[in-house]
C-alpha cells in the first residue's frame, strides 16, 4: 500500500513539473513573440517625429498600422510590450497568433490575445512582420486611442525624447544624437526576456538600493512599493488617498486607502554622483517600483537599449517635482452614465471642502458634465486657472463649491 501512495505521489510530481514546464516555455515563447520584427530604417541617420498628448496626459505618436496609409495615435510606453486595444482591432484583418498572460500596471493578471501585423511605420522607420498583445482598455476619454508602441519595437532603436519642443529623434547609434555637456548617464539593465529597462535608486548613499522600472506609461513622478521604503525605516511626510485609485492596464482599481503620496528628501541614482531633492512618490502595497513621465518631462530624455543607458539633460539648475492638485479624482461611471467621485487626497481642497466619495459631478465651472462626450471636451480645453467650481449631488442634495489646485507638499 505504502509502495503504492510513493508510485503515485512522484507520478503526479511527475506530472506537475511537466505542465509547469510546458507553461513556462510555451509562455517564454509567446514573449518572445512580442519582440520580433525586422527594421527597415532608410538612408537617413535619424528620423525625427513629433508627438502630443492624450488627455489622459500620455505621449502619442502617430503610426502607420498594419500596411495602412492613414495614421493611428498610439502611447509610447517603454514600460510594457506593444498592445492594439481591442475596440480597435476589428478595423484590420489581424490574424490569431495564440494567447498570452499579462500583467497590469496594478498588478492583475489577464489572458491576452496575440495578433500579427505585417508592418507598422513610425514617420521613415518601417518595421515588419511583429505582433501585438489584443487588449480591452476602458479610460475614461481615450477612445481615440489604438494601442501601445511598446519596449519589443522601442528596443531596436535610440528614441531622445524633447519635452520642451515635443519632437522625439531617433536613431541607430547614439553617436548620431546631440548633447549637452550637463548631460547625465545612467546605466540600465535590459531583461533578456521582456525588454524592460530599470535602474537602481537609493533613499541616502548609506541606504540598499532598488530596481525601478523606466515607465513612460506612467503619469506619475515616482512609484514604489510600500515595504521597499518600510524596510528603510524612513521618517516621511505622507498623504493618503481615500477612496479607490487609478487603474491599470487591464482595469481593476486598487483597494480603498491603501495609496498615499510621500515625498522623498533625496533620491541617488547608484553608480551615477546624480541626485535629486524633494522628490513626492505614490506608495502602495500593490504598487509596482517605477520612474514615470513626470520624473522624465524635467529633462530631455534619451533612452537606449543597446547602449544600455539613459541619458538625461535637465532643463532647469533645480528640477522641481512637487506639482499642484486640488484633490478631487473622478471617473464617468458608463452604467449610471454618471462622472462619480473616486477618490480624494487627505487633506487637499477636495477633502477640506468636504466632497464625499461617490458624489455624483453634475458640472465643472458651469459646463454640464451629463456625458463622457462632455467631459472629454472640457479635459481638451486644459483649463490652467488653479480654481474650480463644482457642482455635486449627494443623498439627494445638490450644493456648488470652489475647489483649488496647491502644491501636493509644502
Amino acid at each position: 500500500m505504502l509502495k503504492r501512495i510513493i508510485i503515485i505521489t512522484v507520478s503526479l510530481i511527475g506530472v506537475l513539473i511537466l505542465f509547469g514546464g510546458g507553461s513556462l516555455y510555451y509562455f517564454l515563447q509567446q514573449q518572445k513573440k512580442l519582440s520580433e520584427g525586422e527594421l527597415y530604417f532608410g538612408e537617413e541617420k535619424s528620423i525625427t517625429i513629433p508627438f502630443y498628448y492624450s488627455t489622459s496626459g500620455h505621449i502619442l505618436i502617430d503610426v502607420k498600422f498594419d500596411n495602412s496609409k492613414k495614421a493611428y495615435p498610439f502611447i509610447l510606453d517603454s514600460g510594457a510590450s506593444n498592445f492594439i486595444f481591442k475596440h480597435h482591432s476589428n478595423e484590420f484583418e489581424l490574424e490569431s497568433n495564440g494567447k498570452m498572460i499579462g500583467r497590469g500596471a496594478t498588478g492583475n493578471f489577464f489572458l491576452a490575445s496575440v495578433k500579427k501585423v505585417d508592418a507598422i511605420e513610425i514617420g521613415q522607420m518601417r518595421i515588419e512582420n511583429l505582433n501585438f498583445k489584443e487588449l480591452g482598455f476602458n479610460f475614461n476619454c481615450t477612445d481615440e486611442i489604438y494601442g501601445l508602441i511598446g519596449n519589443g519595437t522601442m528596443k531596436n532603436v535610440d528614441w531622445q525624447i524633447d519635452f520642451e519642443n515635443q519632437q522625439i529623434t531617433i536613431t541607430q547609434s547614439l553617436n548620431d544624437l546631440k548633447f549637452n555637456e550637463n548631460k547625465i548617464e545612467i546605466p540600465l539593465h535590459v531583461n533578456k526576456s521582456s525588454f524592460h529597462i530599470r535602474t537602481s535608486i537609493q533613499f541616502s548613499k548609506e541606504k540598499k538600493s532598488k530596481s525601478v522600472l523606466v515607465d513612460l506609461g506612467n503619469n506619475g513622478v515616482l512609484s514604489l512599493v510600500e515595504k521597499s521604503v518600510l524596510k528603510d525605516s524612513l521618517k516621511l511626510q505622507t498623504r493618503k488617498y481615500l477612496g479607490k485609485s487609478s487603474e491599470g492596464l487591464g482595469g481593476e482599481s486598487k483597494s480603498s486607502d491603501t495609496e498615499k503620496l510621500v515625498l522623498l528628501d533625496s533620491l541617488y541614482f547608484k553608480k551615477t554622483p546624480f541626485n535629486i531633492q524633494k522628490v513626492p512618490a505614490l506608495m502602495s502595497p500593490t504598487s509596482a517600483n517605477l520612474l514615470g513621465l513626470g520624473f522624465f518631462k524635467k529633462y530631455k530624455t534619451t533612452l537606449s537599449w543597446k547602449s544600455k543607458k539613459m541619458i538625461l539633460e535637465p532643463y532647469d539648475s533645480i528640477p522641481n517635482f512637487i506639482w499642484k492638485s486640488n484633490g478631487l479624482g473622478t471617473k464617468f461611471d458608463e452604467e449610471s452614465n454618471k462622472l462619480i467621485v473616486k477618490s480624494i487626497l487627505e487633506n487637499s481642497s477636495a477633502d477640506e471642502m468636504k466632497i464625499p466619495l461617490n458624489a455624483e459631478v453634475l458640472s465643472y465651472n458651469n459646463e454640464s458634465m451629463d456625458s463622457e462626450k462632455a467631459l472629454c471636451e472640457y479635459r481638451n480645453r486644459k483649463n490652467t486657472s488653479d480654481s474650480l467650481k463644482v457642482k455635486i449631488k449627494h443623498n439627494n442634495s445638490v450644493k456648488e463649491i470652489t475647489i483649488v489646485k496647491e502644491p501636493v507638499f509644502h
